[in-house]
């Protein structure tokens, strides 16, 4: 007993101090990371061009000269018409050539000295209105990766799609500027991970805490509900021991009876797990171990409480004594919501062969019938004219006669819609996705035990047979369109560079937008 006591001041310490590394760790790269202005470096030259008539050259040239760069740059502005200088504004290096011819002709001071790059240190940004193509090029020294003249190029677009070129270019100059020299922690990828990385301390600590809320609240849940099966487990067993030996549903009930004991035996060493309330610190429930711990304790204690439930109501229906018309109607319902589902569940008459047409009619007719006996069968239990053990036979003998109809209708269902024997099997195997909706039946016990016990799974037989195929009718028809989706067609993918411009190699980039 001293050991745990001994070490527990330790462990919550180092919980502590780990929850404290974390908040500061996240403060600090939120500092590192956050954006810093730009270094106050105007260019050192602005020029602007236009042969189209679409800026003013000198009312941009003077927005342009306030743009912050990290270093100096002489910044050339071209607006132009890209037919005028030869270049087909179709292909892809219509700009960029149309800005070299430029160059050579007009500004020579552009470009280097064997007039094939841009000069050092200068930064062009091009635009043709006519045409809708922006672009970015640079000399070595000053030019920005590929993603960079790309995300200049964007910022660009937005002001030209509506027409505002000053703007635009005025945009593009100052994302330049704001991209050029940038340092590597300033970078938006390793931004946006320091974000994640922010977001995800954050959300895992507001999950771990939650986490421990929804735990020691299971367990405050959990634990009078605990006391009460402890209390009641003597009225329980002695249940089980009125149940009539005979009755092949007594059977089941008693079966169902170890496997609670079972359950609870599991509870009892779950229980011995939890600290008690005085000793449970304000930590617990953090741990994963502890918040399992929580969740196993609660679903045990469930499932106690529904075995326990069921065991003392399948007594009282089979003594006709205490809570039993509610136990019998336990048993009704899954036939009833079979019957409910019947006018949803069949084929509709415009999509159906004529052997589901007859299926349908018989299916239909058969549900009828269970109705009228339904409501028989109760009168007589209640009247005492029948004892519990034949009318719960009589129950599964209706149930094996609407499972044998829904069966025959499936059959059905499967000769339309199969094109061959493979798609037959992938309609039959989709039966298998199909589960029981959770009835708690004594009847379902039963026919688990002896279908168990004899291993015969060929008989069709389902507690709520109309839900069933209800359920498959959708599944196999999802399956069927998969299978023929995948057997039929394929896919393929092409993927091919841009061709590359010619002029200023590795110097920049346009577009069209």
């Amino acid at each position: 007993m001293s050991s745990p006591t001994a070490t527990s001041p330790p462990r919550r310490s180092l919980r502590r101090v780990g929850v404290m590394l974390v908040l500061t760790l996240a403060l600090m790269m939120s500092s590192l990371l956050a954006p810093q202005p730009a270094q106050a470096a105007p260019p050192h030259s602005v020029s602007v061009t236009d042969t189209t008539g679409e800026v003013d050259p000198e009312l941009l040239q003077a927005r342009l000269t306030e743009t912050d760069f990290r270093t100096e740059v002489d910044l050339a502005v071209v607006v132009l018409d890209v037919t005028e200088y030869g270049s087909d504004p179709a292909e892809a290096t219509a700009l960029n050539d149309a800005v070299v011819t430029h160059a050579r002709d007009a500004d020579p001071e552009l470009l280097s000295g064997d007039g094939e790059q841009v000069a050092e240190g200068t930064v062009i940004l091009a635009l043709d209105p006519a045409h809708e193509l922006v672009g970015s090029f640079a000399g070595g020294d000053v030019a920005l990766d590929e993603s960079g003249t790309e995300t200049v190029r964007d910022a660009m677009e937005g002001d030209a799609e509506d027409g505002r070129w000053a703007d635009a270019l005025e945009t593009g100059t100052q994302k330049y500027g704001g991209l050029l020299d940038r340092s590597w922690w300033q970078h938006p990828v390793l931004r946006a991970a320091a974000a994640i990385v922010v977001g995800a301390g954050v959300i895992l600590a507001a999950a771990a805490l939650y986490g421990r809320h929804t735990a020691r609240r299971r367990v405050e849940a959990a634990l009078p509900r605990y006391r009460e099966v402890q209390q009641g487990r003597a009225r329980t067993e002695e249940s089980a021991r009125t149940l009539p030996s005979s009755s092949p549903y007594a059977r089941a009930a008693l079966a169902a009876q170890e496997d609670f004991r079972r359950r609870l035996e599991a509870a009892e060493q779950l229980h011995e797990r939890l600290p008690a309330p005085p000793e449970r610190t304000w930590t617990w429930g953090l741990a994963g171990s502890e918040r399992s711990l929580a969740r196993s304790f609660e679903s045990a204690l469930r499932q106690l409480d529904e075995a326990d439930d069921d065991l003392l109501a399948t007594s009282d229906l089979l003594r006709r004594d205490g809570v039993w018309r509610t136990a019998w109607e336990r048993e009704l319902r899954p036939l009833r919501d079979s019957l409910s589902a019947l006018g949803g569940a069949l084929p509709e008459e415009s999509d159906r062969s004529e052997q589901e047409a007859v299926a349908s009619a018989d299916v239909r007719e058969l549900g009828g019938d269970i109705a009228v006996e339904l409501d028989t069968l109760t009168t007589d239990l209640e009247a005492e004219r029948i004892d519990p053990d034949s009318a719960l036979e009589r129950l599964d003998t209706l149930t094996r006669e609407l499972s044998a109809a829904v069966a025959r209708l499936q059959d059905a269902r499967i000769d339309r819609l199969a094109a061959d024997e493979e798609e037959r099997e992938v309609l039959r195997r989709s039966a298998g996705d199909v589960r029981e909706r959770g009835y708690r039946s004594v009847r379902g016990r039963r026919h688990a035990l002896e279908r168990d016990a004899s291993q015969v799974g060929d008989v069709f037989w389902t507690l709520s047979p109309l839900l069933w195929y209800s359920s498959w009718a959708s599944r196999s028809a999802s399956a069927l369109e998969t299978h023929r989706g995948s057997a039929g067609t394929g896919t393929s993918s092409t993927a091919g560079d841009s061709p590359a411009a010619d002029g200023f190699s590795e110097a920049g980039s346009s577009s069209r937008l």
